[in-house]
């Protein structure tokens, strides 16, 4: 984090929410370590919250902005895993059978794009200087 104060703006945002790596294991692994929260490949599960082994849980969204966008009201945001890998229910129930009683509620998570979203209402910048 050191190498990147004072210069990480949104797309690195994006590029950290993504992110694979397992400090603790020190490699690239997609699992409950992972900023990108990917629970459902971890064998260990996350015993802290009673997931056990597998469990299909994790990070379903991402979400970033910077001052500037914060100022006009705007963030970006993506549905699903913030790396863009979708989640399927079938194949994951199938892999994992134990899972099977969330079958009426477990449903696929088709990542989207990373998408800008703005307010309607003025900015704080546009209420202290209204334009003609």
């Amino acid at each position: 984090m050191r190498e990147n104060k004072g210069k990480i703006d949104v797309p690195m945002a994006e590029q950290f929410l993504a992110d694979h790596e397992d400090t603790f294991l020190n490699q690239k692994k997609a699992d409950q370590r992972s900023l990108c929260g990917h629970v459902d490949a971890a064998k260990e599960g996350v015993a802290i919250w009673d997931w056990g082994p597998y469990y299909p849980g994790g990070a379903v969204q991402g979400k970033a902005t910077s001052s500037d966008m914060a100022a006009n009201m705007s963030f970006v945001a993506r549905a699903g895993h913030p790396c863009g890998e979708d989640f399927y229910a079938k194949p994951f129930l199938a892999a994992h059978p134990e899972y099977a009683w969330q079958k009426p509620i477990l449903r696929n998570m088709i990542a989207g794009p990373w998408t800008a979203f703005h307010s309607v209402e003025k900015s704080a910048q546009e209420i202290a200087s209204p334009t003609e």
